[in-house]
């Protein structure tokens, strides 16, 4: 009996024994890192820069009204509208066009998969550095480029519009005597608006902050649409081209808003190829956002800003602006030459830059008389033909008296 209790006590120690040896089950292992995003989206503030500037200017522009009360008035309105550089300008919306690029979603996701990769990273970029319209091809980039010609050919639309009304009241002010009497400091006001129109306009810090946040995050900047063919409903152009939480694909959809009576769009406004303006945004979007957009990379950024479209339509503008303040010698002229060389040429610029199918100019159509002479018909807009200097009437002739005999 003593035998078989000790042999139980026996094995209950032995598998205390080898209970105590046992260890418990390992945890599970740690999960893998997360893949490698890439460099942080970096955009250099000369970009952010230069788009102030252009946005300052298209913001006086628009701003500009038909109301000219006094010959300082017209002049003041003139040297404003005159105020911006070409060259500057056109960099300016190349910029700015690039920030609105960086502000679509689908754009951005896209190109951040390219950053994870270092490989095909490096080779995008070297495409786009080789070739900026390399940029037109990625996945995202249609959706991006519409974004860009409906904000630029907007801008261009508007400033275009206010130029039609200024050069309207060309003929307007002329009932108004002091508008029809010679301007007394014609050759100092010319010399002024060349200055004006040379000079580096400078840049508005506090906006050029904001932008570079909204590229940066690619939120926060909403753009209106208001081009001829869309929809002027607030609600409409802002759900089109804000940058919230909306389906890139519903925005894409909500741009195409239903013609307004008797407008007609280009069929081909937004296809590829596009112009220089906007491969070169969408090619430093493209940069900004796999992270090479700044630092060793500022320079070749820089350089992609220039073109040469936007500068050569500009300089143009201007030229014809000299001359027509060259010639123009009542106050009224010179009102035409803010409405036609300042504003209407720079609207039209603007609006070519956005797009290779847009003309804001009016379009003739030929038409024929009954007795078949020709017969000129505008289809989009009213002709403005320069009005020529108010006829003075005939000085009355002092009666004669009748002699009498």
């Amino acid at each position: 009996m003593k035998t078989v209790v000790y042999k139980g006590v026996l094995v209950s120690m032995f598998a205390l024994a080898l209970a105590s040896c046992a260890t418990e089950a390992p945890p599970p292992p740690p999960p893998p890192p997360p893949a490698p995003a890439g460099p942080p989206v970096a955009l250099s503030p000369v970009v952010s820069d230069a788009a102030s500037v252009y946005l300052e200017y298209v913001k006086t522009a628009r701003e500009m009204t038909p109301d000219f009360a006094t010959a300082e008035v017209i002049q003041t309105k003139l040297q404003q509208g005159a105020a911006y550089e070409p060259k500057q300008l056109a960099r300016g919306a190349v910029a700015y066009a690039a920030i609105v690029a960086m502000q679509e979603p689908s754009f951005r996701s896209e190109l951040r998969a390219y950053a994870a990769n270092p490989e095909s990273r490096a080779q995008l970029i070297n495409n786009i550095m080789s070739n900026p319209a390399a940029a037109a091809n990625i996945p995202g980039a249609n959706i991006a480029a519409r974004r860009v010609i409906l904000a630029l050919s907007s801008h261009g639309e508007s400033v275009y519009k206010v130029g039609a009304r200024v050069k309207q009241a060309a003929y307007d002010i002329q009932k108004q005597h002091w508008s029809r009497e010679f301007i007394k400091t014609r050759d100092v006001r010319l010399s002024q608006a060349k200055i004006n129109s040379t000079t580096a306009h400078p840049v508005a810090a506090d906006q050029s902050n904001q932008l570079l946040v909204a590229a940066l995050t690619g939120q926060g900047m909403v753009t209106q649409a208001t081009s001829a063919a869309y929809s002027t409903d607030q609600a409409a152009t802002i759900a089109a081209t804000s940058t919230g939480q909306h389906d890139p694909i519903v925005a894409q959809k909500l741009t195409a808003q239903d013609l307004q009576p008797g407008v007609t769009l280009p069929a081909n406004m937004f296809d590829a190829p596009y112009t220089a303006t906007v491969n070169r945004g969408l090619a430093i979007a493209a940069l900004a956002i796999l992270g090479e957009g700044a630092g060793a990379n500022e320079a070749n950024i820089s350089m992609l800003l220039d073109e040469r479209d936007g500068p050569t339509c500009l300089n143009m503008a201007k030229l014809n602006l000299y001359q027509c303040l060259a010639v123009a010698k009542p106050h009224f002229e010179d009102v035409f030459c803010i409405g036609q060389h300042i504003l209407m040429d720079t609207g039209q610029c603007i609006g070519q830059v956005s797009s290779n199918a847009l003309d804001l100019a009016p379009k003739r159509t030929v038409e024929f008389n009954a007795d078949g002479t020709e017969k000129l018909k505008y289809v989009n807009a009213k002709p403005y033909i320069k009005p020529a200097p108010a006829k003075k009437a005939p000085a009355k002739k002092a009666a004669t008296k009748k002699k009498t005999s």
